[in-house]
C-alpha cells in the first residue's frame, strides 16, 4: 500500500512542475533552441521617438534700425521654434519686421531664406538673389528725400546696416562667432555688389589685379559694435541734432523720459517753441566725446566738451559735462542736460 501512496506522490510533483513549465512560457517549444531569442522579454521597453519635435520656447535678440538714426538697437523677444533651427529662426524673425514704432527691418524687397546651417562657430545664411540687391529708400523712413546725388551713397549704407543685422543679431546666440553669406547656394562675390557697398566693405579692392578680383569672395563677417547704438552714440546724434535748425524728431527720439535734474521731459512741442528762447546754438569741441562710462544698472555716463551760446549773448564752456544715459526700452537715451531744462 505504501508504495502506491508513493507513487501517487511521485505522480502530482510531475503534474505540478509541468503544469508550471508550460505556464510559465508564452509560447509553444517546438524544439528550436533560438526561439527564446527571437521573443522580446517582459521587462523590455519599447522607446518611442516623436518624429515631430515639440514647440520650443527661447528669448532672442534682434536688431533692427532706429527709425531716426543710422545705428541699429536691439530688440528682444519671446519666439518659439518649431522645426527649424534657432540660427533659422532668428533670420526669419528679422525678415518679419520690428514690433516697435521705433525700429525698422531694412532689408531688400523680396528676400527668402533658402537655407541656414552652422558649422562649429559659424552660421551660414543662404538667401536668395533678392539679397544683392538695393534697399529702396522709399521705404526707410527719414531716407524718403534722399537727393539724386546721394542715392547710391545712402543705400550702399544701409545695405552695410543690413548686413550686420542679421550679424549681430546671430552672433547674440550661444557659441556663434561669424556668418557666411551665400546667395542661391553660391558664395558672394565682391564683384556682386554695388561699388559704394564694395568700398565700405572691401576697401582693397582698387588695388587688387584683374585675377584677384574674379575671385574675391565676401569673407565670414564678426560682430561689429561699431554698427550698435551705444551711450556716447546717443549722445553724439542728440548734440549733433541740436546744431543749427534742430532736427526735434531725431532728437526727441533719443530722450530719455526724466531729465537730468529729475523733471519729466517737455514734450516735443515745448522744446521746439521754447528751445530759440534760450539757446542760440551749440558749438562741439573737435574732442566733443571724451569718455564713456557704462554702469552695471542699465545708467550710463558721457563725459563731452562743448560750448553753449545763449540768446541772452552769453557762452558758457562745458568742459568735461557728464552726460547721463539710460536705458529705456533697450536703447540708450540721454537725459536733458539742465543748461536745457532751466527754463521751465
Amino acid at each position: 500500500m505504501k508504495y502506491w501512496y508513493k507513487l501517487v506522490l511521485v505522480l502530482c510533483v510531475i503534474a505540478i512542475t509541468g503544469c508550471s513549465i508550460i505556464g510559465g512560457n508564452d509560447y509553444y517549444d517546438s524544439g528550436d533552441k533560438n526561439a527564446d531569442k527571437e521573443l522580446p522579454s517582459a521587462k523590455e521597453k519599447v522607446l518611442s521617438i516623436d518624429p515631430e519635435p515639440n514647440p520650443e520656447e527661447q528669448t532672442i535678440t534682434l536688431y533692427f534700425k532706429h527709425r531716426y538714426s543710422d545705428y541699429l538697437v536691439p530688440e528682444v523677444r519671446t519666439a518659439v521654434r518649431d522645426k527649424q533651427t534657432w540660427e533659422q529662426l532668428v533670420v526669419e524673425e528679422l525678415l518679419k519686421g520690428s514690433e516697435y514704432h521705433d525700429r525698422t527691418a531694412i532689408m531688400p524687397p523680396g528676400v527668402e531664406v533658402l537655407d541656414i546651417t552652422r558649422k562649429g562657430e559659424t552660421v551660414f545664411v543662404n538667401l536668395s538673389e533678392e539679397f544683392i540687391g538695393d534697399i529702396d529708400l522709399a521705404e526707410v523712413p527719414g531716407k524718403e528725400e534722399t537727393t539724386e546725388e546721394r542715392s547710391a551713397a545712402v543705400k550702399a549704407e544701409m545695405k552695410l546696416l543690413s548686413i550686420y543685422s542679421i550679424v549681430d543679431s546671430l552672433t547674440e546666440l550661444a557659441g556663434v562667432n561669424q556668418v557666411k553669406f551665400l546667395v542661391e547656394n553660391r558664395a558672394i562675390s565682391y564683384i556682386d555688389l554695388d561699388e559704394h557697398l564694395r568700398a565700405l566693405m572691401f576697401p582693397q579692392w582698387t588695388e587688387m589685379g584683374e585675377d584677384e578680383r574674379e575671385n574675391a569672395v565676401l569673407t565670414a563677417l564678426f560682430r561689429d559694435r561699431s554698427y550698435i547704438l551705444t551711450p556716447a552714440k546717443s549722445v553724439q546724434t542728440v548734440f549733433e541734432g541740436l546744431l543749427g535748425e534742430p532736427k526735434w524728431d531725431k532728437v526727441y527720439s533719443l530722450l530719455a523720459s526724466e531729465t537730468a535734474s529729475k523733471d519729466r521731459l517737455p514734450t516735443k512741442e515745448e522744446l521746439e517753441r521754447l528751445w530759440p528762447v534760450l539757446v542760440n546754438g551749440l558749438e562741439l569741441d573737435d574732442e566733443f566725446i571724451v569718455d564713456e562710462e557704462i554702469k552695471p544698472d542699465g545708467k550710463a555716463f558721457v563725459t563731452v566738451s562743448y560750448t553753449v551760446n545763449y540768446t541772452s549773448g552769453q557762452k558758457e564752456e562745458m568742459n568735461r559735462d557728464r552726460i547721463t544715459v539710460v536705458s529705456e526700452d533697450d536703447i540708450w537715451k540721454v537725459k536733458l542736460p539742465e543748461f536745457i531744462t532751466d527754463f521751465r
